[in-house]
């Protein structure tokens, strides 16, 4: 799944703080969710130049996708950078990405831990989840399992599927935090609801090693994630 796409034009299209309206790059992103990249790349190209880091970000994606420009990593990478060192989580998160994968720039784990930190500080679920991952495998940074849940547990809260599922199993293994079957298969049973087909079947064995009450406290749990952490 191409993480970096699906989660900058999510977070793009949630960014705007209910003042979409107000925002010069609206016309851009609209045009661009559209399918229409050539009248998105002459919206955003004059706000790039001007600086305002959501065209850059937007600019960066086009270029590394080929969409409305001839597909140019590098290019794309360098709109990233000048977005994420404005402060723009989105650009953060993709620079990350670019540095994790090695696109448009040679692969440095231990800059993209950096800038998924950034993205996450700010509240970016989808770099908290990916900051999880690098902590989890030890890539680019020492391996703490710890604070691979810390993390895990913040994308998680937020609705975050693929930071449910890896809390769920950090639960169920007692890596990074206390075992704990009940609140791993209320983790799994809240990513199997939002679509991680392996989170239901590892709910199922989850539940089977627990004793009648305790699987009823598990389901209890469940219910209450559900409420508070689906989205």
């Amino acid at each position: 799944m191409n993480v970096r796409t699906i989660a900058v034009l999510m977070g793009m299209g949630f960014g705007m703080h209910g003042h979409a309206a107000e925002d010069p790059t609206q016309r851009g992103l609209e045009a661009y969710n559209a399918g229409d990249y050539q009248s998105a790349y002459n919206f955003t190209v004059p706000l790039a130049q001007q600086g305002f880091p959501q065209a850059l970000n937007l600019l960066g994606m086009m270029y590394e996708l080929g969409r409305g420009v001839a597909k140019d990593p590098a290019q794309s990478v360098s709109y990233y950078r000048e977005a994420a060192e404005k402060g723009d989580m989105y650009a953060q998160f993709n620079l990350a990405v670019s540095y994790d994968s090695g696109v448009g720039i040679p692969q440095n784990f231990r800059e993209a831990v950096k800038w998924y930190r950034h993205a996450a500080d700010q509240g970016a679920s989808f770099a908290q989840y990916n900051l999880g991952v690098m902590y989890e495998d030890g890539r680019g940074i020492e391996r703490d399992f710890a604070e691979a849940a810390k993390w895990y547990q913040k994308a998680a809260q937020q609705g975050n599927k693929q930071a449910q599922n890896n809390l769920a199993w950090l639960y169920e293994s007692g890596k990074g935090v206390n075992k704990d079957l009940a609140a791993a298969y209320a983790w799994f049973d809240v990513a199997a609801k939002q679509g991680i087909q392996p989170a239901a079947e590892k709910m199922e064995l989850v539940g089977s090693e627990l004793p009648p009450n305790e699987l009823e406290k598990a389901k209890s749990l469940a219910v209450k994630f559900e409420q508070q952490y689906m989205h």
